[in-house]
């Protein structure tokens, strides 16, 4: 995060309130499960084996699974090209699963679109990756606010004053997306699918305009 400068971490920001929109719909719809948020899945997951509710706890391990294979497509388009053209390639893909899933969404099946958005999560985790790893999580807020409280204690004893103020900034664009998911869904139903399509083909082409700043 102390690397990237104001235009990508408007990025960040951005498609990690899409991560958030995203997760709110998926938990409304199908009753309590995520499609960003591991966790809580792996916990449902063996609390709900524990209880002998089989149905649930595979069907959080299929979650956990596709948002996994997600994961492995983003990593596999970093290492098959680099630099800025592999996050624009990451970028194109998840707009390309977020586009399937609002179609099925609309024609087919809500729980269907919900798995084609998990790998779309998964995907989505690839867009900071370097070196073969996640420089900023844009789906789990758990590290992320460990880190602002670390930063902000550093800044107390005299170091980076403002630095804590990152990773706040994308706890807080988690939430604000989650309400809007929410919100979207109450009105929209799974037509709300729309609208986080719409918003990372947007992220994309500002991503392009980034890279082609860089470049001039």
């Amino acid at each position: 995060m102390k690397t990237i400068d104001r235009n990508e971490l408007v990025l960040a920001a951005g498609l990690t309130a899409v991560a958030g929109f995203v997760d709110a719909v998926a938990f409304v719809h199908l009753g309590g499960y995520f499609i960003s948020f591991m966790s809580g899945n792996t916990t449902k997951m063996s609390s709900s084996f524990v209880d002998g509710l089989m149905a649930t706890a595979l069907r959080c391990l299929s979650i956990i699974g596709l948002f996994v294979v997600g994961v492995m497509v983003g990593s596999i388009i970093r290492r098959l090209t680099m630099g800025e053209r592999g996050r624009m390639e990451v970028l194109y893909s998840v707009t390309t699963f977020l586009g399937v899933s609002a179609m099925i969404a609309v024609t087919w099946s809500g729980f269907v679109s919900l798995m084609v958005g998990a790998v779309a999560m998964g995907t989505l985790n690839s867009v900071f990756e370097k070196s073969g790893e996640v420089s900023v999580g844009l789906t789990y807020m758990t590290g992320t606010l460990v880190k602002a409280a670390q930063r902000l204690v550093d800044a107390a004893f005299g170091g980076p004053r403002w630095l804590w103020a990152r990773y706040f900034l994308l706890w807080a664009a988690m939430a604000v997306g989650a309400l809007g998911g929410a919100g979207a869904y109450r009105e929209l139903g799974m037509s709300a699918m729309w609208l986080p399509f719409a918003a990372v083909a947007l992220l994309t082409v500002w991503a392009m305009r980034i890279t082609a700043g860089q470049k001039v």
